[in-house]
């Protein structure tokens, strides 16, 4: 089974029912089917909660998400070593080498983010797009 690690910006895809939901929500329901196991940081939910925030999302709605969500992954933990890994390497989004480096401690296959590109420069996981992981079950449940 694919271990598949959700970058913040799939979540936030599905609560604030953006453009790339259809495809978002496709890969939850994957992982409510036993077909993949999807993990996130800890610190995903704590940026989630920031930018719901800054959106003016009701603090009840908030929790709501964030208690949805958090049922339906593995969250992991983040550690010093993380993120001393994480300032060794000085990229250009230190966001996204903390999740990053929560993905390779959590043993994960993958990472799906909307925005591949940030991941490219250091990622030693394939990075998929959500269209590109679902491409990928479908060619493996053939």
């Amino acid at each position: 089974m694919k271990h598949v690690f959700l970058d913040t910006n799939i979540l936030l895809e599905v609560i604030l029912e953006r453009k790339e939901r259809d495809a978002c929500n496709q890969i939850m329901q994957a992982g409510r089917d036993g077909e993949v196991t999807l993990f996130a940081s800890y610190l995903t939910f704590a940026n989630m909660a920031y930018i719901l925030k800054k959106r003016k999302v009701p603090r009840e709605q908030v929790y709501h998400a964030e208690r949805i969500m958090e049922r339906l992954l593995t969250v992991l933990p983040m550690d010093g070593d993380q993120l001393r890994t994480a300032l060794r390497n000085e990229v250009k989004d230190f966001e996204d080498m903390l999740q990053y480096q929560s993905a390779i401690a959590g043993q994960c296959d993958c990472i799906v983010t909307i925005n591949t590109n940030d991941f490219v420069e250091f990622s030693s996981l394939p990075v998929y797009s959500p269209e590109g992981l679902l491409d990928l079950l479908d060619e493996e449940s053939v």
